[in-house]
């Protein structure tokens, strides 16, 4: 009987019991049986049998009865340690079951193999709710074992994160991301969340948008997309000529939700001398029934559009005489963008490609921007992308290898 109900305990610790969150429960070798005596050996045969039969609560009165038991021999405490364990881990007690395991790695009875496998257990058991042990025994159990687990990294830095140690919790998620990645794999899509909220709360800005690209290059998903585009409005205020690239690229990707964005993505247009091209935005807003036709305000922007686009129309041969006679290329790019607002890409890339050979261009990020953008509109993903990849600046950049991820899905 002894023997019998040892070998079901082990087998019960050891069966790969895969527990919230892909929790494993470490086996413990085998007890010399003569160091589990009748009585003990009883209770703890009667608590497995209550286990099993859902009935906890009386699995947990025998096992009080079998640690009332005095002269206990080290084996049994930790066999009574080990059945709390699995009991409370039958009633999802995580904490409790850490907290039991805990009983088993003072025991002394572990072998070094086996106290790193429980040091793990109990970190992994005591995430989320017990934050400061899952630091601690994930802390231990790296340290004890060098290991680079990603998923105990990315682990630490959550719970850091909870514990409101966002610098601690970069360097362990940072940690988790560059050992997935030596390993041939790629970043959860939750760690880089994790770094996104930690980098947030620093106000770390480039740090944001590097995540929030990271994100939607490996999970590109209309959220992450959303995400990305916050932060990057947050980054462009002020800045105009990013402002529009990334409200072009919000439009785009279907990303214009709330009215706001179209009023402010049509005023930056106005702005930048393309009335056109704020037309086309607020229309898509009614399209789409983000706006409200009895928005007076939109309305007005609207008529200042139509107004704006029409003196610019009688205006346009002007504009393009300008263009031709000027030996610098700013005013064939500034022309291009005009066509690019009409719908003429075809047009627009050419005047854009005669102001890149002119040169005595502040820089050409406007042009390639304008390029890639046109082929992106002709499905052409692959020109796309080498257009964008010619965009230099700091900000700009940022914007075009966004427009670069998209355009690789084309």
């Amino acid at each position: 009987m002894l023997k019998k109900f040892l070998m079901t305990l082990c087998l019960a610790a050891s069966m790969g019991m895969v527990l919230s969150g892909g929790l494993l429960i470490t086996s413990v070798a085998q007890a010399d049986e003569a160091k589990v005596g009748p009585q003990v050996g009883k209770l703890l045969q009667d608590a497995l049998n209550a286990s099993k039969q859902k009935q906890n609560g009386e699995a947990l009165a025998k096992l009080k009865a079998a640690d009332a038991v005095s002269g206990k021999s080290g084996i049994e405490q930790l066999k009574i340690a080990e059945m709390y364990g699995y009991v409370y881990l039958q009633q999802k007690n995580y904490p409790a079951a850490a907290a039991a395991y805990e009983r088993t790695l003072n025991s002394g009875q572990l072998t070094p193999a086996q106290t790193n496998d429980r040091i793990k257990q109990i970190a992994q058991l005591s995430f989320p709710k017990e934050v400061n042990k899952t630091i601690e025994y994930t802390t231990r159990w790296l340290k004890a074992t060098g290991s680079k687990d990603p998923d105990m990294y990315a682990m630490l830095g959550q719970a850091y994160q909870i514990g409101g140690n966002d610098k601690a919790a970069i360097n362990a998620t940072e940690m988790a991301v560059r050992n997935a990645q030596a390993a041939g794999k790629r970043a959860d899509e939750n760690w880089l969340r994790i770094l996104l909220k930690s980098y947030g709360k620093l106000n770390d800005a480039a740090a944001v948008s590097r995540i929030t690209t990271s994100l939607v290059t490996l999970y590109p998903t209309k959220e992450n997309w959303q995400l990305l585009s916050s932060a990057l409005r947050k980054q462009a205020q002020g800045d105009d000529r990013v402002a529009l690239n990334v409200y072009r690229l919000m439009a785009e990707l279907d990303l214009m939700d709330e009215p706001r964005l179209f009023s402010e993505s049509a005023i930056v247009s106005i702005q930048a001398g393309l009335p056109g091209e704020a037309l086309k935005t607020l229309e898509l807003g009614y399209t789409r029934k983000v706006l409200a036709a009895d928005d007076a305000r939109n309305q007005r922007i609207m008529n200042d559009a139509r107004t704006r686009l029409k003196a610019q129309e009688q205006n346009l041969a002007k504009l393009e005489q300008t263009a031709a006679a000027s030996p610098q290329g700013l005013d064939s790019v500034q022309l291009a963008e005009v066509f690019m607002s009409y719908g003429q890409t075809d047009k627009a890339v050419a005047t854009a490609q005669q102001g890149l050979k002119k040169g005595g261009l502040p820089d050409t990020d406007d042009a390639w921007m304008l390029i890639g953008r046109a082929d992106v509109a002709k499905k052409n993903g692959a020109e796309a992308r080498k257009a964008f990849a010619q965009v230099k600046g700091k900000d700009l950049g940022s914007i075009a290898r966004l427009w670069a991820i998209y355009a690789a899905k084309l």
